[in-house]
């Protein structure tokens, strides 16, 4: 590989697998045999009697060290990129080697993670399928339960919902009947005290106040309250189950929802068209409704064998 930081061409440094900068002899991969395992796993770094620490298997610290060379050899590009002005074929080729160096290291950096994640991945993609497959079978059984509760909570609760309904039509004959009284006796209030009015002499104008003096007396008829009716759920010693009526949509028309629906969440149409139109440009298109197509230039790079 072209060292690119230096004047002269020299070999640069490179993650080879088994020897990694920082690690160990024997690399990384050495660390994951049995013999170099610890037989337990602490919560916390424990020092036992021959004076050599534990690893805490949650710590990524052996693991992050296993990348620490390649932050010098980064700053170090980084430093020589930015200073440079592609002014000519010279410093053009200059440009492209620093590209290339760059875009070869980060490949190695790539390989590395893969490398050293791997054995976790593996070891959490076996826990992961346990797991699922006690969650998917717990799911069908709660499907096949909820499928069997659904309709008799159904039909407890339309029986609910109808004494609900009777009830609301008890109370309201019973407030309408309450009303009625109360008017009534408002009404024969403000009679008695008009004739009463007039007898004593009193003008019509002030015969008409006292009667409704009277009737203001008059208690307003009591707010009857209707009963209520229990909500539908079952309640046991490990939880309970109740129906949840809520709204919900299914959309059958997509073109006819307003413009506003495709604002609020414009990015997120836009990427999940792309693809399409992504095919649609490959395959030769040049000309959809909507779409603006044009060339676009990027610099496309790609390192030689031998150079990572």
């Amino acid at each position: 590989m072209v060292n690119f930081l230096s004047s002269e061409t020299e070999p640069i440094g490179t993650f080879k697998e088994g020897d990694p900068k920082g690690a160990a002899p024997g690399g990384y991969n050495a660390w994951f045999k049995p013999e170099n395992q610890p037989t337990e796993y602490p919560e916390v770094e424990e020092v036992i009697e021959t004076g050599i620490a534990k690893r805490d298997p949650f710590d990524a610290g052996h693991l992050v060290a296993l990348f620490k060379d390649f932050h010098g050899e980064i700053d170090k590009m980084a430093n020589k990129s930015m200073g440079l002005m592609v002014m000519d074929d010279q410093s053009l080729e200059l440009a492209t080697v620093f590209t290339t160096q760059a875009k070869a290291l980060a490949q190695a950096v790539e390989k590395q993670r893969i490398e050293v994640k791997a054995p976790y991945l593996k070891v959490t993609a076996i826990l992961d399928g346990e797991t699922k497959g006690l969650k998917d079978r717990l799911l069908q059984i709660q499907g096949h339960l909820n499928g069997k509760i659904t309709p008799f909570l159904q039909k407890k609760e339309a029986e609910r919902k109808e004494k609900e309904r009777l009830a609301a039509a008890e109370a309201a004959k019973i407030q309408a009947d309450l009303d009625k009284k109360a008017e009534e006796a408002r009404q024969k209030a403000a009679e008695e005290a008009k004739a009463a009015a007039l007898a004593a002499g009193m003008s019509k104008k002030k015969a008409e106040q006292e009667a409704q003096a009277a009737a203001a007396l008059v208690e307003d008829a009591p707010i009857f309250v209707a009963q209520v009716v229990e909500e539908t759920k079952v309640q046991t010693e490990t939880g309970s189950a109740k129906l949840k009526e809520e709204w919900t949509f299914e959309i059958i028309d997509i073109r006819g929802m307003p413009n506003e629906a495709f604002e609020n969440r414009k990015a997120e149409v836009i990427k999940a068209l792309s693809p399409w139109v992504n095919n649609q440009v490959k395959a030769g298109a040049r000309n959809i409704p909507g779409v603006k197509i044009f060339k676009s230039a990027k610099v496309q790079t790609r390192v030689s064998r031998g150079a990572a």
